[in-house]
């Protein structure tokens, strides 16, 4: 690792997007350099983080938030084997208590076929709850989008960092 003052490029911040930064960048002959003000990686919002990989059916078609959330959990799949990350692809439901909230699952549903996301459907209460029996018996169905996991975020940073080094 060169000194600060040599490097090309300065990486403010030890967390998840900094060190997949730092991963990219180590693909090209660069002196990288990450900075962390705290003693070790992810332990500002990284540490926070609830470690969702949200499938990407709530984000508005047409915007870049809507255009990467799908295509960033798309990647997740080839990060998971590359990089060995323990992702659990267990997907989501967003569930409708009543019919004004079935016609948000209808709307989530466009977005997110817009948006690219796989396998997205809704599912009719019965199904709902077989998979959850424990929700409220009057809910009125839900969205599933089999695309969701869940990481460690404290895991994956690690594992950013280790592969930019290596």
């Amino acid at each position: 690792m060169p000194p600060i003052e040599q490097a090309d490029i300065i990486i403010i911040g030890g967390g998840v997007v900094g060190t997949a930064i730092a991963r990219e960048l180590a693909r090209y002959r660069l002196d990288v350099v990450v900075v962390e003000r705290q003693p070790d990686l992810a332990m500002g919002t990284s540490k926070a983080n609830s470690g969702i990989l949200h499938a990407g059916f709530d984000a508005h078609p047409g915007t870049l938030k809507g255009e990467l959330n799908a295509r960033g959990n798309e990647l997740y799949r080839t990060l998971e084997k590359d990089l060995d990350l323990d992702i659990r692809w267990i997907g989501s439901m967003v569930v409708a208590k009543d019919e004004e909230d079935r016609k948000v699952l209808d709307d989530l549903l466009e977005r997110g076929r817009q948006n690219g996301v796989p396998g997205l459907e809704i599912l009719p209460p019965e199904e709902v709850l077989a998979r959850e029996p424990h929700l409220a018996p009057d809910i009125t169905g839900a969205l599933w989008a089999p695309s969701a996991g869940v990481i460690c975020p404290f895991r994956a940073t690690i594992a950013f960092a280790e592969n930019a080094v290596q």
